[in-house]
């Protein structure tokens, strides 16, 4: 990913970060059907299958690998480049009162 600035943990001063998604999703399995009554009769192994699987929460952040540091942000952001400039304005004014995100 590509970005005109490296970013600058506030805590430690390191600059070697790692993007991390956490994704929670609800899995829906229908039980008592035909095809399930056969899948129990088995004796084999069966795949995970499931019927419906709907993303419930996520959490998109930073990490900063030397001190573990964490900074949330958005990953879905079409544009990768505006992101980290708004990513990188974020770290630092991490303790200012009134930061400015102008992009």
């Amino acid at each position: 990913m590509k970005s005109k600035k490296s970013l600058v943990c506030n805590k430690c001063n390191g600059n070697h970060f790692v993007m991390k998604r956490e994704a929670t999703y609800l899995y829906t399995y229908k039980v008592d059907t035909p095809i399930t009554q056969k899948w129990s009769e088995s004796k084999e192994n069966l795949p995970f299958l499931f019927d419906n699987r709907e993303k419930v929460g996520d959490k998109d952040y930073l990490e900063c690998e030397e001190c573990g540091a964490k900074y949330p942000c958005d990953l879905d952001n079409g544009d990768v480049n505006i992101q980290f400039t708004i990513e990188q304005k974020a770290i630092r004014s991490e303790h200012i009162e009134n930061p400015k995100f102008l992009g």
